[in-house]
């Protein structure tokens, strides 16, 4: 049957008591556990029932209506009651039955309404089938012939929330009478009722409950907002039968004074103080027989007294765990502290679907709004509180409204329950909270860590960051440290190193506070020096050609780079230092998408006067002419350029500089097909290779090998390839470059096999890096495997190119749309055929450029095709409507060649 969407009705169930049967006779618990599962599985289908998960003894069905499920629920009973389980000492089933909003996502069910049929579960006995007021209603106070439900009143659930009003299902055949239900009302304890549902957590949930079972005292530690309390209470209510004198809350937030913790939790626990005796003395002989949990919440504005008082409870009242919630664990023997991370993608989007509709009925999780929602999910890191109180604002603003203004983030969530601790209110109140408990040697650290916008390392924040008590490397290991311990900064494993970084919202707070004590700048100037000279480190990786790990190490910092160059070139700070940092960076190209990058270098490229040397001036054009390149530019565009850095590259009198722009000048006139210009320029560059680096070699010889290859000079564009495979390390993007001009000529010299072997070699690299190259070979791929008649091949090949080239847009544009043009002509579609060859031979002459040697045999292939369907005037007309489709519209006649299925005509 189809999987029931919308407002679905569940029935849950588990065998009573199956753990002891299990360890009394596993063999015949196992034959009686797979003839359970056949009865009840009959049951559910027997009335259009969905079982979306079966764990265990348990059942997870869904079901399209109330009756629907209630009937399954009779019968599976009905079914179970009749069958001899006496091998096993009887078998009884509890059941229970609700109905809600869920969402279904690959099979699963997910929402608060999948939440609360477990937990309705969890307070019937076995034989029993529990009804909820929600899947009563939609009876319509029809039930099974012959059945009725009888009201047991309300009940609190273990999810806290609203008391519940509990049906029990009877009928003839069933067990009638049981013992009360298992709800809080019967079981000691002062866990306050929740006004919202718990969402999401449950594998958070489930260690944290393990931790307690085997652990006297374990610490739920994390940052302001994250949800601890609400996970430990949570905990606390799931735990409860398992405590006989009960789980009790003590809320140490609103209280100030230190020595009040033991009478915070005496006036949980009900004790009260006798004269001339302290209080915790008679507090521990009232705990040292009792068997309970105590939750001791934010405990990390009063840590130390905490730690004594909780300590004192440890030693003296043996069968008493303490679970406790801090923004810092609180270092006693025996501990284990358990960090609670942000929420998963999709429970961060349940949640705020969840709180939204709490706040305005009308509110539906929807296709329109559902990538704003993730959006504002994602930019909230997952805080829980932050993203009930963005949900709260749907009252006056759509979620794209909200997504747009989460840049001033901490003004816009605010509000949400009006009841709650005025640290809870917003987020600014809240961070102020752990930004009040932090010493002023910790607080400078702190929003001076704002000025990182993509993590850092301990040696950036000691170099950037120290002052005010922190001197060295030490020092701050260890005020990093305790910003650590209280939940103001994370630490992620990086293969052996650590980073550290900020959550958006607390780093946001952080800057602020950056900027109220006057440092922005300076501390901005030193961000910015520091990863000038940490790109300029990395020289030696640049000349041993060691691209990959050149890109791995910058990689990791690309945020920080972002920042360094926002702040100086396009902020007007410090204009040197951000100019230095660009003309140090070799390979842009492998760091950014390269328009972004493109931006970057043109507008250095304006600051003529603020160039801290000539040679500075050089590279930054240089990096120009490749970028404008690959981003598209005419080539016209891109010579103009190449002329200027190589004027700019005479003037410092530096052989490799000037061999480079010469390169780059001689590679546009290549593609302007001015061959002879092109090959002065390549001599020009190369007239001193004893003084060239090993670097600049490789770049001469591998553009100078392509214009010889189109040029038809196959021994000449041979050697020099072979040359530059020789130089470059395996694995590095140029030698992935070489290998793929070498497929360029074994294509040419009409080995399509060997061209073949060498294109697929060179796209294990380029796909290893993300290189945008990968859009170039994966075109030639199919290329070759067209010429060799392999259409299929060509087919898997440039679907994976247009994929990338709609997200990269790359220069290759043209070339991509040429093969699908060819691809599909040969399947026997000629109309898309034609109409993408009439855009290409269009954008060719726009931006000036010429074909290469596969590309020209491809198109002159593909017009012999078309020349065969079309008569001359009708071929013209049809490409000149080719001619006039946008970049989006030839886009999209290729994407429907992998829609279509080939007709081969």
């Amino acid at each position: 049957m189809t999987n029931p969407s919308g407002t679905v009705t569940f029935l849950f169930s588990d065998i009573e008591g199956s753990t002891q049967r299990w360890e009394r006779d596993p063999d015949a618990m196992s034959a009686a556990l797979a003839r359970h599962d056949a009865l009840l599985r009959d049951a559910i289908e027997a009335h259009e029932g969905y079982v979306f998960k079966v764990m265990g003894d348990s059942f997870c069905a869904a079901f399209a209506t109330a009756p629907s499920a209630l009937a399954a629920a009779l019968c599976g009973q009905r079914s179970l009651l009749a069958e001899d389980f006496s091998s096993v000492d009887g078998i009884r089933v509890r059941m229970a039955v609700h109905s809600g909003p869920a969402e279904e996502r690959n099979g699963d069910y997910l929402g608060p309404a999948v939440n609360r049929v477990a937990r309705l579960l969890s307070i019937g006995h076995g034989g029993q089938v529990l009804v909820s007021a929600a899947a009563a209603e939609l009876l319509d106070e029809t039930t099974p012939p012959g059945s009725s439900l009888r009201d047991l009143g309300a009940h609190r659930l273990k999810d806290l929330t609203r008391s519940e009003r509990v049906y029990q299902l009877v009928a003839p055949d069933l067990i009638d009478t049981f013992p009360a239900l298992r709800s809080f009302e019967h079981l000691p304890n002062n866990l306050p009722l929740q006004l919202t549902s718990f969402v999401g957590r449950d594998e958070q949930l489930a260690e944290l409950k393990t931790l307690t079972r085997q652990h006297r005292l374990v610490t739920l530690v994390g940052t302001g907002g994250a949800g601890k309390t609400r996970c430990a209470i949570q905990a606390g209510a799931e735990l409860l039968e398992e405590f006989s004198d009960g789980v009790f809350l003590v809320e140490l937030a609103p209280i100030s004074d230190s020595s009040l913790i033991a009478t915070a939790i005496a006036q949980a626990l009900k004790v009260r103080e006798e004269p001339n005796r302290p209080l915790l003395d008679t507090l521990l002989a009232h705990l040292e027989r009792r068997q309970l949990l105590l939750i001791v919440d934010n405990c990390e504005h009063l840590i130390d007294e905490a730690r004594n008082v909780i300590a004192a409870i440890l030693r003296g009242a043996p069968r008493v765990r303490v679970l406790a919630t801090s923004r810092e664990s609180l270092n006693v023997g025996g501990e284990r502290a358990l960090q609670l991370p942000s929420l998963s993608a999709s429970d961060s989007v349940t949640l705020f679907a969840d709180r939204a509709r709490a706040a305005d009925s009308r509110f539906e999780l929807s296709e329109t709004n559902a990538p704003f929602v993730s959006e504002i999910a994602e930019r909230l890191d997952g805080i829980p509180l932050a993203i009930e109180l963005a949900a709260a604002r749907v009252k006056v603003l759509s979620p794209q409204q909200l997504a747009q203004k989460l840049d001033e983030r901490l003004r816009i969530l605010t509000g949400g329950d009006r009841s709650a601790l005025p640290r809870h209110r917003t987020m600014r109140a809240l961070i102020d909270w752990s930004y009040d408990l932090l010493d002023e040697r910790e607080r400078a650290l702190f929003r001076r860590l704002a000025i990182f916008a993509g993590g850092w390392t301990l040696q950036s924040a000691t170099e950037i960051c120290s002052g005010d008590g922190i001197d060295d490397e030490w020092e701050m290991l260890d005020a990093l440290s305790s910003l650590v311990d209280k939940s103001l900064v994370i630490v992620d494993a990086v293969g052996e190193d650590r980073r550290y970084r900020m959550l958006n919202s607390i780093r946001e707070y952080a800057r602020e506070r950056l900027g109220e004590a006057g440092e922005i700048e300076r501390i901005a100037e030193k961000h910015a020096r520091f990863y000038a000279e940490f790109v300029h480190g990395l020289e030696p990786l640049v000349e041993a050609l060691e691209d990959v790990e050149w890109r791995q190490t910058l990689a990791v910092e690309l945020d920080n780079i972002r920042g360094a160059v926002e702040w100086t070139i396009f902020g007007g700070h410090d204009i040197a230092i951000g100019l230095a940092l660009l003309a140090d960076m070799e390979w842009p190209q492998l760091l950014t998408e390269p328009h972004e990058s493109l931006r970057w270098f043109e507008t250095a490229g304006r600051f003529v006067d603020a160039m801290p040397s000539a040679l500075a001036h050089a590279r930054i054009l240089r990096h120009c002419v490749l970028l404008e390149r690959i981003a598209g530019r005419t080539v016209a565009e891109c010579e103009q350029t190449a002329r200027r850095a190589v004027e700019v590259a005479k003037a410092t009198r530096d052989t490799n500089e000037i061999a480079r722009a010469l390169a780059n000048l001689g590679g546009m006139c290549r593609d302007a097909v001015r061959f002879d210009e092109a090959d002065r320029a390549f001599t020009e560059a190369f007239k001193t290779p004893a003084l060239l680096s090993r670097a600049t070699t490789t770049v001469v010889l591998r553009m100078w090998a392509v214009m010889n290859l189109q040029r038809g000079e196959i021994e000449l564009a041979h050697g020099r390839f072979s040359e530059v495979a020789r130089l470059e390390r395996p694995g590095s993007e140029a030698h992935a470059s070489a290998l793929l001009n070498l497929g360029e000529l074994h294509f040419a010299a009409g080995d399509i096999q060997a061209a073949r072997e060498a294109a697929i070699a060179a796209k294990e690299t380029y796909a290893d890096m993300s290189s945008v190259y990968l859009v170039l070979v994966l075109s030639n791929i199919a290329a070759y495997a067209m010429a060799a008649d392999d259409v299929a091949e060509a087919r898997n090949a440039l679907r994976e190119a247009l994929h990338l080239q709609q997200t990269l847009r790359s220069v290759w544009l043209s070339t991509v749309l040429e093969h699908h043009a060819l691809l599909t002509a040969l399947e026997g579609e000629h109309d898309r055929a034609v109409l993408l060859v009439g855009f290409t031979d269009r954008r060719y002459v726009s931006l000036g450029d010429a074909r290469q040697r596969t590309e020209q045999r491809g198109y002159e292939r593909l017009m012999r095709l078309l020349a065969q369907s079309y008569s001359g005037d009708d071929l013209a007309r049809r490409m000149g409507e080719g001619a006039a489709l946008t970049e989006e519209q030839a886009l999209a006649v290729a994407a429907a060649i992998h829609e279509a299925t080939p007709t081969h005509r």
